[in-house]
């Protein structure tokens, strides 16, 4: 039951968060960070410009490449777990929130398996049937390794008349869950997806398990 609660829990103050933030911090390209448990350092993909800044953790062994236009944080996470945030820019007066991507890392005192955290994800999800709505749910690779993505949108409300989607996607490593989260609004979702694909599909989670 604490597992579940911790599960729901983290699902929805990332999605509050994903409302709510907005970038404040420096962007990618003016950071060279090499303290704080984090590294921030340029990659040059061609002759004169670093389009894209690497993000190492050497903590939980996490590196991702990032536009180097979207802007890091470590600020205003609402969950302990949560070890960075990216956004991208905003693009005129009439795009308040930008795109979010945040990384999570839980750890546990025993080795927690991808089924079990999996298995209780979905059933959390499930119970909240009338605030989201999953549009998929399918096994995912991560990292090289076997993971999980859900992809589900909030129901608009008096509260919270926009619609978000969000996905989620999840992988475990010894002790250790790591989750890794786009939001957008709903109407322009699919506008920063390929990008995030990119940025998923270059991580790597090195020395761990």
């Amino acid at each position: 039951m604490i597992f579940a609660f911790i599960c729901i829990a983290t699902l929805f103050q990332i999605m509050v968060a994903s409302q709510t933030a907005t970038a404040i911090d420096t962007p990618l390209s003016k950071m060279n960070k090499t303290n704080y448990g984090f590294q921030l350092e340029s990659n040059v993909t061609n002759s004169t410009t670093p389009n894209e800044i690497a993000y190492r953790n050497p903590q939980h062994g996490i590196f991702m490449l990032f536009p180097s236009n979207w802007t890091f944080s470590t600020s205003g996470l609402p969950e302990y777990t949560q070890v960075a945030a990216f956004y991208a820019p905003l693009q005129n007066l009439s795009d308040p929130i930008p795109a979010r991507f945040t990384i999570t890392v839980m750890n546990y005192q025993q080795n927690v398996s991808l089924k079990d955290f999996t298995n209780i994800t979905l059933s959390s999800l499930n119970e909240t049937q009338q605030q989201i709505k999953i549009s998929s749910s399918n096994p995912a690779t991560l990292a090289g390794r076997p993971g999980y993505q859900v992809l589900f949108s909030t129901v608009p409300n008096i509260g919270n008349p926009s619609s978000f989607e969000i996905m989620h996607s999840w992988t475990a490593i010894g002790n250790k869950i790591y989750v890794f989260q786009y939001s957008m609004e709903s109407s322009k979702f699919d506008t920063y997806l390929p990008t995030v694909k990119q940025i998923l599909e270059s991580l790597r989670i090195d020395g761990m398990g």
